[in-house]
């Protein structure tokens, strides 16, 4: 059949970043994530890509009223042991709403998402919640995905495909997933650096190499359904462009070309993904890459037939094929 490509991006503004800088660190590459989302989708819609954005639940609200409507009860949100990922304490000093807070809140840009053509809009969970830290419950997770739920619904949205931040998955949250009516997510890559490398320096370090070097394989695979929801497993993170090793670049597309290719001639499934923020800074050089990579894909589709897929219509695609 030629292969499938998946793009998706994890939509959060500044929420993934609380335990790791404070927002004037970082706000720059914020900003410049949502400028550069409506350029993101013009290049989609130039190359017929279809994408999941999975946003985290907080960017729904209107306004800090009706999103904390939404909010599970005081005990059933995270009890992290490490309290700089407990996001509920910041809204006091961030401000109400997208205007007064564009790092926080986002409905305009999910409105914009949801009309282009071919594009999804999934669940980054509702507060970015982490499910492998310690202090946190598998019900209190159960609440936080509810929560997702009923604040995408209550703006319009049906979501059914989730992407857990840092892919941190175990099988009881799959199972919560389930449940709460999500028919897709997104796991961790599935090799050797992964499987094997605990020692989280060394595997930042062979994670990176792995960016621009084959340490790894190529990447694709036939997508498996878990009882009742589909492991669209991560391939290939489009990394933002790291000054100290620009000189490989070049390699660094390379090799997700020909990931790609080899899902294409072997009729694979290739799931590549990034944040908006990664490309906030260097934005046009980075759109450049992106418009490369997606020109292949138009060159890959047109010599094997492959598709581009958002996660929602490789479930309905790969439940057709169950189906026969």
């Amino acid at each position: 059949m030629g292969g499938t490509l998946i793009v998706s991006l994890d939509f959060e503004l500044f929420w993934g970043m609380l335990d790791k800088c404070a927002l004037a660190d970082y706000q720059e590459n914020v900003l410049g994530g949502r400028a550069a989302i409506p350029k993101m989708l013009e290049l989609f819609q130039k190359y017929g890509i279809h994408a999941t954005w999975a946003a985290v639940g907080f960017l729904f609200g209107e306004d800090y009223r009706q999103l904390s409507s939404f909010f599970p009860a005081e005990a059933q949100r995270p009890t992290y042991d490490n309290p700089k990922l407990n996001p509920y304490g910041v809204f006091s000093g961030i401000g109400d709403n997208e205007e007064s807070a564009p790092c926080f809140y986002a409905p305009s840009l999910l409105r914009q998402i949801a009309a282009a053509p071919g594009q999804e809009i999934g669940s980054h969970t509702f507060s970015h919640y982490y499910c492998r830290e310690k202090g946190q419950t598998v019900e209190q997770f159960r609440a936080d995905m509810l929560a997702a739920q009923a604040v995408a619904q209550a703006q319009g949205y049906a979501l059914t495909s989730v992407i857990l931040p840092r892919n941190q998955c175990e099988p009881e949250y799959t199972q919560v997933l389930r449940e709460c009516g999500f028919t897709a997510y997104r796991d961790e890559e599935n090799d050797w650096i992964h499987e094997k490398i605990k020692f989280r320096p060394l595997l930042r370090a062979l994670r990176l190499a792995d960016v621009y070097l084959p340490l790894t394989g190529q990447g694709g695979y036939r997508p498996q359904n878990e009882d009742g929801i589909w492991n669209l497993t991560g391939s290939r993170m489009y990394k933002p462009i790291f000054g100290p090793l620009r000189f490989l670049e070049n390699g660094k597309l390379r090799r997700i070309k020909r990931q790609m290719r080899y899902a294409a001639e072997h009729d694979l499934t290739f799931h590549l993904w990034w944040h908006p923020h990664n490309v906030g800074v260097k934005t046009e050089a980075h759109l450049k890459q992106l418009e490369e990579i997606f020109a292949y894909f138009r060159q890959l589709q047109q010599t094997y037939g492959m598709r581009s897929l958002n996660m929602g219509e490789a479930v309905q695609m790969l439940e057709k094929e169950a189906a026969r």
